[in-house]
C-alpha cells in the first residue's frame, strides 16, 4: 500500500497548492520588452518563466548556465509563437525544468488531478513492467507484463517521459512516473490519448481501459506475501521491537513526523521521547545491534533525524549539512524577513547565493548546549555518556527520499554505522525548499528550488546521483527477507570472539564474513 499512500500525498499537496493564493510572477523589465509586448500568451509566459527560473534556482547563479538558458529561450520563443494549446506549452516548460535533474523544480502538467486512468505499472529499471494496481473490474490483468500502450512500446513512452519528468535520478524518476502515468493530463502532454489506454501484454492479450473520475476508483492491487517478515511495512510513523535473544533492536522509521511537528494531532507520540525510551530499553536488554529501517520513508521534518543521530554520535562533534540560499524576488515574497539579514555587515543582494550558517546573525549566535529546551521543540541527547556503543545498520530503499536522505547521508559522512539495501531515490547533495508561482497569462503553475543542501563532505549536487549502500541487498525478494537474514548473520559474526590472529583494532573480519545473498 506504500505507493498508493504516496500518490495520495502527492495529490493532496497538489490540491493544497491549487487552493492557496499562489503569487503570480511579474517582472517589470521583462514585461516592458518588445518581445513580451508583441508576443502571444505563451511567449509572454515563457519569458517570465525563464526570468523566474534564472533569477531563483541556484544552478543559474552561474553566469555561464544562465547564458545557456537565455539561448535556449530565444529558440523556444519562436516555437511558442506557433502553438495554440496550453498542453503543448507546458511540454516546452517541463523540458526546461526536467533538464535540471531536480525533483523539486517542476511544471504542473495537469489542470486537475481528478481525471485518471485506473491502472498503474511497476517501473523498475530494465525489469519487465507489470500491472500492479487497477480498477477492481480489471483484476485479471494484475501481474501481466506490458508490451505496448496505444500502439507504442512502453520503453519508448518512458524514454519520452524522462524528458519532462523532474527527478533527482533514475530511481526517483521511476517512483514518480508510475504515479504520473495515472493522470490523463500527463498522457495528453506526451501527445497520446487522454480518454483510453489500449494495452497489449506480452502474452498477446489486449485490454482497453477508459479514464474515470478519481472518486470512482475501486482498487485491486497485486499483493506481496509479507507475512512473517520482520521488515514488512508497519502502520506506524515509527516503531521498534527488541529481539533480546539475538541482541537486536529493529526500528522502523516510516515518516519524519510526530506530535511536535503536527501539534494538532495530540494522539501522536513525540519522537524524542520515543527514541529516549527505546535507548533505555536497549540498554536494559543488552542490545548490541540497532537496525534503523528507512526503506518506506519518503521524508518529513528533518529535525527528527537529528534527534536519532544525537544518540549515535556526540552531537557537538557531528558534521552537519550546509545550506546555501539564493536570494531572489520570488524567494523574498515567501521569506520577507531575509531583507533584514546581513552578510559581512552588508545587506543580501538579489541573485547571490549565501552559506546560511555564515549569515551574520548565525556567526554571532552562541549555542548553549546546556540550556533547557521547551516542550514545543525536540530535545536532543547532549550527554556523550548515553551514546549507543553497539553496531548500527541503516536499511535504505528506493523510496528513501528528502529528510530520509539527509539522515542517511549525515550518518555516512560522520561514519555512523553502515547502510544496506538499495541505491537511494534522492541525491546526497540536492536542491530543495520549494517556492510556488503562477504564470499570469496562462495560469500555469510552477515550483522552483531556491536552496542547495550540501552534504557534510561538501560534495556538490552534480558529484553523486545516488547514495549507494555499503552492501546492496534485494529488498523485494518474494521468497525471503534477505535483509533480515543479513542482519542476524552480521550480529552473530560481530558478537563472536575474534581469532587469535586478529588484532584488537582490526574489524575487517566483520565484512569478510557477511552473509551476502544478493551477490550469490
Amino acid at each position: 500500500m506504500k505507493r498508493i499512500s504516496l500518490m495520495a500525498t502527492a495529490l493532496l499537496s497538489l490540491g493544497i497548492a491549487y487552493g492557496q493564493n499562489i503569487p503570480a510572477y511579474h517582472d517589470t523589465e521583462i514585461e516592458a520588452s518588445k518581445e513580451y509586448v508583441e508576443g502571444n500568451a505563451y511567449q509572454k509566459d515563457l519569458l517570465l518563466y525563464a526570468d523566474m527560473l534564472g533569477d531563483t534556482h541556484p544552478y543559474y547563479a552561474n553566469a555561464e548556465h544562465r547564458a545557456k538558458l537565455q539561448k535556449r529561450v530565444r529558440k523556444m520563443y519562436k516555437e511558442c509563437g506557433k502553438i495554440d494549446h496550453i498542453t503543448e506549452f507546458k511540454l516546452y516548460l517541463a523540458k526546461v525544468a526536467a533538464s535540471l535533474h531536480d525533483g523539486h523544480t517542476a511544471i504542473y502538467y495537469w489542470s486537475s488531478p481528478d481525471r485518471i486512468f485506473p491502472v498503474r505499472f511497476t517501473i523498475n529499471g530494465n525489469a519487465p513492467s507489470i500491472v500492479d494496481l487497477c480498477q477492481d473490474e480489471y483484476r485479471d490483468i494484475l501481474g501481466k507484463e506490458v508490451k505496448f500502450i496505444n500502439g507504442k512500446p512502453l520503453n519508448k513512452i518512458l524514454n519520452a517521459a524522462r524528458e519532462i519528468v523532474s527527478a533527482d535520478n533514475a530511481v526517483n524518476f521511476e517512483n514518480l512516473v508510475q504515479e504520473y502515468l495515472l493522470l490523463t493530463d500527463f498522457w495528453a502532454m506526451m501527445g497520446m490519448s487522454d480518454e483510453v489506454l489500449n494495452i497489449t501484454f506480452t502474452d498477446g492479450s489486449t485490454i482497453a481501459i477508459p479514464a474515470i473520475n478519481k472518486s470512482d476508483l475501486k482498487i485491486a492491487q497485486l499483493q506481496k506475501d509479507m507475512s512473517g517478515r520482520i521488515t514488512a511495512p508497519r502502520r506506524a510513523l515509527f516503531d521498534y521491537t527488541i529481539y533480546e535473544d539475538k541482541g537486536i533492536c529493529y526500528m522502523q522509521f516510516n515518516q519524519f513526523a510526530d506530535r511536535v511537528t503536527h501539534p494538532q494531532y495530540t494522539q501522536l507520540a513525540r519522537f524524542d521521547e520515543f527514541v529516549r525510551d527505546m535507548m533505555a530499553d536497549m540498554e536494559a536488554k543488552n542490545v548490541k545491534t540497532l537496525v534503523v529501517d528507512l526503506q518506506y520513508n519518503s521524508g518529513g521534518n528533518s529535525v527528527l533525524g537529528n534527534v536519532l543521530l544525537s544518540w549515535l554520535k556526540p552531537y557537538r562533534v557531528m558534521k552537519q549539512f550546509n545550506t546555501q540560499v539564493r536570494i531572489s524576488e520570488l524567494m523574498l515574497t515567501y521569506y520577507p524577513y531575509y531583507k533584514e539579514f546581513t552578510y559581512d555587515g552588508k545587506p543580501l543582494e538579489i541573485g547571490e547565493t549565501y552559506l546560511a550558517r555564515k549569515f551574520d546573525h548565525n556567526r554571532d549566535a552562541k549555542i548553549d548546549y546546556t540550556a533547557p529546551q521547551d516542550s514545543a521543540r525536540h530535545v536532543l541527547n547532549l550527554d556523550p555518556e548515553r551514546i549507543f556503543k553497539g553496531d548500527v545498520i541503516f536499511i535504505q530503499g528506493k523510496d528513501s527520499f528528502s529528510s530520509a536522505m539527509l539522515l542517511l547521508t549525515t550518518a555516512r559522512d560522520n561514519y555512523i554505522g553502515s547502510i544496506v539495501g538499495e541505491r537511494s531515490g534522492g541525491r546526497p547533495s540536492h536542491y530543495g525548499d520549494i517556492l510556488y508561482c503562477r504564470l499570469p497569462n496562462t495560469g500555469t503553475m510552477a515550483t522552483v528550488s531556491h536552496k542547495i543542501f550540501l552534504r557534510p563532505s561538501y560534495s556538490p549536487v552534480e558529484d553523486a546521483e545516488y547514495l549507494y549502500p555499503d552492501l546492496e541487498i534485494d529488498l523485494n525478494d518474494p521468497q525471503r527477507d534477505l535483509v533480515w537474514e543479513f542482519v542476524e548473520t552480521f550480529t552473530r559474526k560481530a558478537n563472536a570472539p575474534k581469532s587469535e590472529k586478529q588484532q584488537d583494532d582490526d574489524d575487517s573480519y566483520l565484512w569478510d564474513t557477511i552473509y551476502s545473498p544478493a551477490m550469490q
